[in-house]
């Protein structure tokens, strides 16, 4: 499936998916969301270039290999919705970012609860996570 057939479905380009022309553009209800896709692959890249410095400044501790992978899987996903929101900010895209962040969010706050050594960094992760949901909901309304 192609994301141009995903956006198809979700509502982003109308007529026909895979075909498209000048009436099949991107949906405009949701510029404002890019700046929001900017900043969010901004803070991926950081996350998978330089993971441990990131985590060590959080929490005043080196961070361990287990937790760099981990932080890095966490920027590429950060990536991977920057770009697909960014290049497609249909509706449906930007609720399901929007779903994923709280999600993240909430698991975070979770795992903040059981990783003592970790729970600065976690709760930071948590609040940006729900900073970008907040945003997104904040496009969505308008």
């Amino acid at each position: 499936m192609t994301l141009i057939t995903v956006a198809a479905q979700l509502g982003g380009w109308p007529g026909r998916p895979g075909k498209m022309s000048r009436a099949a553009a991107p949906s405009p209800a949701l510029p404002g969301t890019r700046w929001a896709s900017v900043a969010r692959a901004a803070y991926g890249a950081a996350l998978l270039c330089v993971p441990g410095p990131i985590v060590s400044m959080v929490t005043g501790e080196p961070a361990t290999p287990r937790v760099r992978s981990v932080v890095r899987v966490l920027g590429v996903r950060h990536l991977a919705q920057a770009a697909i929101c960014g290049l497609v900010p249909a509706r449906g895209l930007i609720r399901a970012g929007t779903a994923t962040d709280g999600l993240h969010s909430a698991s975070m706050l979770a795992l903040a609860g059981v990783e003592p050594q970790l729970r600065r960094a976690l709760l930071a992760d948590a609040a940006v996570a729900a900073a970008f949901a907040a945003a997104a909901e904040a496009a969505l309304r308008r």
